[in-house]
């Protein structure tokens, strides 16, 4: 999802600077903004007819599939592999995981990961019946799972694009019509009223994602996960979100309070101290709270694995934020237990 605009500042008589903090955008605003790509897609298909839909995506800069595992290359190579490790190690990590690799980054030996899209591919089965993103947008990263395992496996699967905004649903239809082959259907979706009665028919695995767009939304309906959960099929959940600060039960505290002095002084100090790990998540905090972003997303995941209803597979804090670094990645895989 894209960022919104700055927020705006009023000056009181003691020069007091008091942010006006924005909330989530609205339907009509979002709307707005896929409109827009749509346009684009538009003059791509009508200047472009013959293209693959994964031109468009290029086109867009929306295509990033990366390599599918980075790390092997220092697996089969014993002579790199305690390079790779040297690098790996002040971060927890080794050359045999399949997230983080060694990387060169401005003339220093660094960790990268894998793109989100590729760990989304890798969630793939051979029982999976559907994949489906909520809050998709214009449904780039879904097209992008499309585009990257390719036509001949996603024969027997159908694409969902759950929506909230009219104009990312159409959009989303257009590429598909264009591209002919893919199994797609845009529906309506609202985080504050989740209605997925689309998928309860459906067998075998079911892949369901998100990549930003719980953040627009700050109290989500707990009762997502209870639908997931009671669905025949059995179901994968990923988030890749920036909720990464939620974890830190002062911060989570001091925002559920509507404590905005303190938020608003912790946006005075954004470029001190940082390389330090707590100045991040006190920066991703700030962003959070201007912005009026998600506050309930991990509560409600370590609920739901606490109570059995899923277990988690992996978790990753703040593993990228190349799109902005206020506003970092995190991951939460879960896989639903099915009600005995």
């Amino acid at each position: 999802m894209s960022e919104l605009a700055a927020d705006t500042v009023q000056e009181t008589d003691q020069a007091t600077v008091v942010p006006t903090i924005r909330k989530g955008r609205s339907r009509e605003s979002q709307g707005r903004h896929w409109q827009k790509v749509s346009d684009i897609v538009d003059k791509l298909i009508a200047t472009r007819p013959s293209d693959h839909i994964s031109s468009y995506l290029a086109e867009l800069r929306e295509l990033d599939v990366s390599r599918k595992r980075p790390s092997s290359y220092y697996q089969k190579r014993p002579t790199l592999m305690p390079l790779g490790d040297e690098v790996l190690k002040d971060f927890g990590r080794t050359t045999q995981d399949g997230f983080y690799y060694p990387n060169v980054v401005g003339g220093r030996y660094l960790p990268s990961t894998i793109s989100p899209i590729r760990y989304l591919m890798g969630c793939v089965r051979k029982d999976t019946r559907a994949i489906v993103e909520l809050g998709s947008g214009w449904s780039c990263n879904l097209f992008q799972i499309y585009v990257g395992i390719g036509k001949t496996n996603s024969k027997r699967i159908g694409f969902f694009s759950a929506e909230y905004t009219r104009e990312g649903r159409d959009c989303a239809t257009k590429l598909a019509t264009h591209d002919g082959d893919i199994k797609h259907r845009a529906i309506a979706f609202d985080y504050r009223q989740p209605n997925l009665a689309f998928l309860e028919k459906v067998n075998g695995h079911i892949l369901v994602f998100t990549r930003h767009s719980v953040e627009q939304v700050e109290t989500i309906d707990p009762s997502l996960y209870d639908i997931l959960h009671r669905l025949q099929a059995s179901v994968s959940l990923v988030h890749i979100e920036p909720v990464g600060w939620q974890r830190d039960s002062a911060l989570m505290e001091r925002r559920l309070a509507g404590d905005s002095a303190y938020f608003a002084e912790l946006g005075r100090h954004i470029v001190q101290d940082i390389n330090s790990e707590s100045r991040q998540i006190e920066n991703a905090a700030w962003w959070s709270w201007r912005l009026g972003y998600n506050v309930n997303l991990t509560a409600m995941m370590e609920d739901t694995v606490q109570n059995g209803r899923a277990r988690l597979v992996r978790r990753e804090y703040d593993f990228s934020g190349i799109a902005n670094v206020l506003n970092p990645a995190s991951l939460y895989h879960l896989e639903f237990i099915k009600p005995s």
